[in-house]
């Protein structure tokens, strides 16, 4: 299960993750995006925004060449 949250959810999410490893791409055709995805509690979220999001100093970054969601 893939849960979609807005950005602000997301790094709320992040700061309550001890250690939280985080998947990144870029993407858009037009006007880039940043999408993320992490685990919390056997659940993946995902979120995607227009502008980089602040990350919690302990966090591990990934960085993907594409994320793909079903149905996104």
């Amino acid at each position: 299960m893939i849960v979609r949250v807005e950005p602000g959810e997301f790094s709320k999410l992040v700061n309550r993750a001890n250690d939280p490893l985080i998947v990144l791409a870029e993407g858009g055709l037009f006007r880039k995006n940043y999408q993320y995805l992490m685990s919390y509690k056997g659940i993946a979220f995902f979120t995607k925004s227009s502008d980089p999001l602040p990350l919690a100093g302990g966090a591990e970054l990934v960085t993907a060449g594409r994320i793909w969601v079903p149905g996104g």
